[in-house]
């Protein structure tokens, strides 16, 4: 973290290239997949991130010392991805149902109540997942977004496949159950 706070402190045009670049790619790995997880699209989850990079680095220099670094680049990036969201886009894409409504000539009442549902029932599930050990959410991350199989998963992790599998289990029933807590409420 020291690193992240001393390069976002400097001139970032100042820097070399290659400094530069390992710097985005660092932020990319970091956001990515939060960002994927939330619109299932790699175009879409591409342009949040160079969008909220550039938030990043001109805002950056602005952040006291003791700032937490890793929150509040997680916290650009999906206020970002939201602002993408709300921009009024003209199409809102349901990737699992492969459903396209155009809600601007279609939408009814109950279209936009079930979009604003969907949505903020995505946005509980992935605070929820945030939530987890840094272990389940991995091993869901892998299996459920990554749609690696177990036994991708267990070669990356060096385990066995039942090992996933019982990972797995343990890490969607924790899931399931700290979702509960929160979307019952």
């Amino acid at each position: 973290m020291e690193q992240w706070m001393y390069l976002l402190h400097s001139d970032f045009d100042s820097l070399d290239d290659s400094l530069q670049e390992w710097i985005y790619k660092e932020y990319s790995k970091l956001i990515y997949q939060d960002i994927y997880f939330m619109f299932q699209n790699h175009e879409l989850a591409e342009d949040v991130v160079q969008d909220s990079f550039l938030k990043v680095i001109t805002k950056a220099p602005y952040l006291k010392e003791n700032s937490n670094i890793k929150a509040w680049l997680r916290t650009v990036a999906r206020n970002t991805a939201y602002d993408l969201y709300k921009k009024g886009k003209k199409y809102c894409h349901f990737t699992q149902a492969k459903v396209v409504i155009n809600i601007d000539t279609h939408g009814s009442v109950s279209d936009v109540a079930n979009l604003v549902e969907n949505h903020i029932r995505n946005e509980l599930l992935y605070e929820t997942l945030n939530g987890l050990n840094k272990k389940y959410r991995t091993f869901l991350i892998l299996f459920y977004i990554q749609k690696k199989s177990y036994r991708d998963i267990a070669d990356a992790q060096c385990i066995s496949e039942q090992a996933v599998a019982q990972l797995l289990s343990r890490a969607r029933k924790k899931l399931f159950y700290s979702f509960s807590k929160v979307w019952d409420k």
